[in-house]
């Protein structure tokens, strides 16, 4: 005889609630067990694709960093452990290497950058691409991190190969201390830092 949770498979809410149904009889049948199974393998594979798509739209694909969300994250966790700055970067240049040379030449140059950047962040704190070309770094406020920032400026305009070309993009940047540990204080220092950064930017005449 064909059971409620057969009829009902094409829906795993209605499967669910035909098989409570059956179960509350005391007597469910074999198959309404194994169709329980399936219904609740189904549900389980749901979650787990919901979970990767969850975590791709945490991630960035194309450099592997976190985005905007899960970055502002993992910064208040750093802020909230001491002393902390953050840096705003844009990167100085890339809509004519973009434009000029497509967008495998510009995915090349970004994913790159994202590389040198999660290196530098690495054992300092954490760096995420919030966008475009922008990049943002929130790393522990300690001793000769101007001189580490001026490294990161360098090692930003590097050159970076593509199809035989070195690309030089280079990157404007912005830093601002962060004055407490409270999501507020780093709201107040990124604005400060964006500021500063849009400002060298200006002064260079870079695009």
């Amino acid at each position: 005889m064909t059971s409620a949770v057969d009829r009902a498979t094409v829906d795993p809410a209605a499967a669910l609630t035909a098989a409570r149904a059956e179960l509350h009889t005391g007597q469910p049948s074999l198959n309404t067990l194994a169709q329980l199974a399936q219904v609740t393998e189904t549900l389980l594979a749901q979650v787990d694709h919901l979970a990767d798509q969850l975590t791709e739209a945490r991630t960035c694909p194309l450099t592997g960093l976190p985005t905007r969300t899960l970055w502002r994250a993992q910064a208040e966790e750093v802020a909230a452990t001491g002393p902390t700055a953050v840096i705003m970067v844009d990167l100085n240049d890339f809509k004519p290497v973009n434009d000029s040379l497509g967008h495998a030449a510009g995915d090349a140059v970004l994913a790159e950058i994202g590389s040198r950047a999660g290196t530098w962040a690495s054992g300092r704190g954490c760096a995420g691409r919030l966008g475009g070309d922008e990049f943002a770094f929130a790393v522990r406020d300690e001793p000769g991190l101007m001189r580490a920032i001026t490294a990161l400026r360098g090692r930003l305009a590097a050159p970076i190969v593509h199809d035989s070309l070195h690309l030089v993009v280079g990157a404007s940047l912005g830093a601002a201390r962060v004055h407490g540990p409270t999501p507020q204080a780093l709201s107040e220092a990124l604005h400060k830092a964006d500021q500063r950064m849009y400002r060298e930017k200006g002064q260079t005449g870079r695009r």
